[in-house]
C-alpha cells in the first residue's frame, strides 16, 4: 500500500497544501467574523426618534443603553437621539403583540417609506419591542435592555449569528450587551 507522501508528486503536494490551508482559512473565518446583512444604510451615523410609547412603557433607559453600547463598540458608529421625525431618523416603539414569543422586530424602509429587505439599501428603520411578551417571560431589567440592544443592532446591519460565542445578536432571552463577537462584526461592516 502506498503512503500519502508516495502518492503526492511535488506539484500535487503544493496543491494539497493549498487546499488544506484554504480549508483552515475558511473554517477560521467562519468562526472569527460575525454575520451581517448584505444591505443596510449608507452610514452608521444616524438619529433615533423615540415614539411616546417608549416613555409610556418605561423603556427610554433601555433604548439609551442600547444606543450607548453600540456607539462605544466602534468609532464609526454614532446613533444620536432626536425629538423630530424629519430627516428619516430611525423610530423606536414599545407596544404589545399577539404573537407569542416575539420580543421585538426591526423593519427597514427606503427613502420613499416602502419596506425593503435586509439585502437592500435602506434609509431608516423602525424598532419595536413588545412589553407584553417580555412580561410573559418575566424578563429582568438587564434582559429587557439586552432585547433593545439586539433590535438596535439590526439597524446597524447585524444579523443573527450561528456561533457558540457570546453575542447580543443571538436570538433568545439573555442579559448581555455588545460582546467581542458583536464588536468584530460591527467593525467588519463599518470600520473601527
Amino acid at each position: 500500500m502506498l503512503s500519502l507522501k508516495q502518492l503526492l508528486t511535488p506539484k500535487k503536494k503544493i496543491f494539497f497544501m493549498i487546499g488544506i490551508i484554504s480549508i483552515i482559512v475558511i473554517a477560521y473565518s467562519s468562526t472569527s467574523f460575525a454575520t451581517i446583512f448584505a444591505g443596510g444604510r449608507s452610514s452608521a451615523n444616524f438619529n433615533a426618534y423615540y415614539d411616546s410609547s417608549v416613555a409610556i412603557y418605561g423603556y427610554s433607559g433601555a433604548y439609551d443603553s442600547a444606543r450607548a453600547d453600540w456607539n462605544a463598540a466602534s468609532g464609526s458608529v454614532n446613533i444620536g437621539k432626536t425629538t423630530s421625525t424629519s430627516g428619516n431618523p430611525d423610530k423606536y416603539y414599545v407596544g404589545t403583540t399577539a404573537t407569542t414569543g416575539l420580543l421585538g422586530v426591526t423593519t427597514p424602509y427606503n427613502s420613499s417609506g416602502g419596506v425593503v429587505g435586509v439585502s437592500d439599501t435602506w434609509a431608516y428603520a423602525t424598532v419595536a419591542i413588545y412589553d407584553n411578551q417580555m412580561n410573559d417571560y418575566y424578563m429582568s431589567g438587564p434582559e429587557r435592555i439586552s432585547n433593545a440592544t439586539h433590535e438596535v443592532g439590526h439597524t446597524l446591519s447585524q444579523a443573527h449569528p450561528v456561533t457558540s460565542q457570546s453575542s447580543v445578536m443571538k436570538q433568545g432571552i439573555q442579559s448581555i450587551g455588545v460582546q467581542t463577537w458583536d464588536k468584530e462584526s460591527l467593525i467588519s461592516k463599518w470600520g473601527n
